[in-house]
């Protein structure tokens, strides 16, 4: 099964790895997340970031105080990269009222894939992002029957893309 960590519970799991480095208390978030980190165990669950996450990281990776925990979680996760018809499937999600980052998360969970291009789409996605789990759930019908209709018009593999479920990273694989 394969995970998208959108970039709030990707923080949250570095911020966690950082605390526990330093021997400090961990937020509720950060435990969840932790847990979620430590679950994964390929092929069963692979975790996945999205790229300016993993930009982002990248850059920090270069500072040495945080370097060893941020190489540490980027061993962990793989980024999710688009495939062809994650733009458009983008654009219809935002048509669904999700904002331009939402929507690019949940496109990325449905048209993503890894860097050998061996899988399309994600089973979950992990955030804490309550509004964008209850959209997502509130839309989910009219978001399924607007993603068959558009399978009908583009070829294999796409044509097999699925929806992915939103849940916070303590509901993952659950």
């Amino acid at each position: 099964m394969h995970c998208l960590l959108d970039k709030v519970t990707a923080r949250r799991a570095v911020e966690g790895l950082l605390k526990l480095a330093k021997g400090r208390t961990l937020s509720i978030q950060e435990l969840f997340t932790l847990d979620l980190f430590s679950r994964t165990a390929p092929p069963t669950l692979r975790l996945f970031i999205v790229p300016p996450t993993a930009n982002v990281l990248q850059s920090l990776a270069q500072l040495p105080r945080y370097s060893a925990v941020i190489h540490l979680f980027l061993n962990q996760v793989e980024i999710a990269l688009p495939t062809r018809y994650f733009k458009r499937w983008a654009r219809r999600l935002r048509g669904h009222g999700f904002t331009r980052e939402d929507a690019a998360v949940l496109a990325l969970a449905t048209f993503g894939t890894d860097e050998n291009a061996t899988i399309l789409g994600m089973h979950f996605v992990a955030t804490f992002d309550q509004p964008m789990i209850n959209h997502w759930a509130t839309r989910q019908v009219a978001i399924q029957e607007r993603l068959t209709a558009m399978q009908d018009d583009i070829p294999m593999p796409y044509r097999h893309a699925f929806l992915p479920q939103v849940l916070r990273p303590e509901h993952v694989g659950a």
